[in-house]
């Protein structure tokens, strides 16, 4: 544990970048989809109508 911590203290940038990226998948996950809300359901996945005519 203490090498860990020592090699995150020797360079942060991967580790903080790592952690800005997940931040703000949570933040696009959170109010990419606040327009559909109430509505119920799932919605990770967009309902695409692709033109096929069936």
């Amino acid at each position: 544990m203490q090498e860990l911590l020592d090699l995150i203290r020797s360079n942060p940038w991967p580790f903080a970048a790592g952690l800005i990226v997940v931040v703000v998948a949570i933040l696009a996950e959170n109010f990419g989809n606040g327009d559909r809300r109430g509505t119920g359901g799932d919605f990770d996945l967009p309902d695409i109508d692709w033109g096929g005519g069936d």
